[in-house]
């Protein structure tokens, strides 16, 4: 069964594959532009490559797509999705490094459970032959993120690794073609600012080829660590997609138990995770603490409350997990730069306008 008649439960074809992408890196330069089914592909003005526009009624922005080498391909994406839409991608005999630097969007691949392309995270996969991955964008959600394309019978030829030198998993597909799930790690420092230049790089043709190649490799290396036998173990840095959806739990029952919280101990024994990796996955995912977003959940939480209910101001503070009047009161006045009193009065007098004028009208 070949690309255009494999479906995905009955969602459509294959979308893309890297022989597709390479195929069109490597064609006429000297085509302007192509319409695609849902936008437009121009030929990148210097080196193999090119940026794909998409449609309006599909997203704002796109994403590009260079040819570096035989061994290695690389992708740049930049988009935000008008409509809530799913692509299904075949990237045969290729190792695929995705580093998110901003957003989230769920990917799937055929026997395994859903994963996150999500802000931190560099998600990795090499599948076997035929097995397609499918992503899905959800609409008005920014994402930019950098895709590297290895293949796996190059990887000696490009990184110079034998292959007792690799981490287990990636031993056994590079070598036999053992397939390796949807797996996702945090980003190192190191791979994110990499991340960061391939978007800001300063050069062209030659120069640009040389400097995304050495890039792709400092994603690659971070994560060939990150899997690796003798990489020291640390509650902190030793953090997964199970360990994401616990922390993105501890922020919902921030969210729904304000009248009563939860010390961080407490939280974290809750969601079953350490306090430790509580707090680095705060600072991972949301680039805040505990107590942090606790305070900005209860604030958001007040000004509603304050600004669309009669309740009594006393009330309003119990309710946010404020014990004295006084501390919630100075909280809010530094977060919003008046009183609650003050932001409700200023609240009324904004509704009575409105409500004269649609009377006047």
């Amino acid at each position: 069964m070949n690309g255009s008649q494999m479906g995905w439960n009955g969602i459509g074809g294959i979308d893309r594959t890297i022989e597709d992408m390479v195929g069109a890196a490597s064609g006429d330069r000297h085509v302007t532009a192509t319409q695609q089914r849902d936008g437009w592909r121009r030929p990148l003005r210097t080196g193999a490559g090119f940026r794909y526009v998409y449609n309006s009624d599909v997203g704002d922005g796109g994403w590009e797509f260079h040819y570096l080498t035989d061994a290695i391909s690389i992708a740049v994406v930049d988009f935000r999705a008008a409509r809530s839409i799913s692509h299904v991608h075949r990237h045969d005999d290729h190792l695929v490094f995705s580093a998110v630097l901003e957003g989230r969007s769920t990917i799937y691949a055929l026997e395994d459970a859903a994963e996150e392309l999500a802000h931190g995270f560099c998600t990795v996969y090499g599948l076997r032959k035929g097995q397609p991955v499918r992503t899905v964008y959800e609409p008005g959600r920014s994402l930019r993120w950098v895709s590297v394309f290895l293949r796996r019978d190059k990887v000696h030829e490009l990184c110079r690794l034998e292959p007792d030198a690799l981490p287990a998993i990636f031993r056994e597909y590079v070598v036999c073609g053992a397939p390796i799930g949807l797996r996702s790690v945090p980003l190192t420092g190191a791979a994110s600012l990499a991340a960061t230049q391939v978007f800001e790089c300063p050069y062209t043709g030659e120069l640009r080829r040389m400097y995304l190649i050495a890039k792709s490799i400092e994603i690659i290396c971070a994560v060939l660590r990150s899997f690796s036998d003798d990489q020291p173990v640390d509650d902190r840095t030793i953090f997964t997609e199970g360990d994401a959806k616990k922390v993105r739990l501890a922020r919902d029952i921030i969210e729904e138990n304000l009248e009563d919280p939860l010390s961080v101990p407490e939280l974290a024994r809750v969601v079953g995770l350490s306090r430790q990796k509580l707090q680095f996955g705060f600072q991972l995912l949301f680039n805040t603490s505990v107590g942090r977003l606790y305070k900005q959940v209860r604030l958001a939480r007040a000004v509603t409350l304050v600004s669309e209910t009669h309740m009594p101001i006393i009330e309003i503070a119990l309710e946010c997990g404020y014990e004295h009047p006084g501390s919630f009161t100075r909280a809010f006045k530094a977060a919003f730069g008046e009183s609650p009193l003050r932001l409700r009065s200023t609240s009324r007098q904004k509704l009575s306008r409105d409500r004269l004028a649609r009377r006047t009208i």
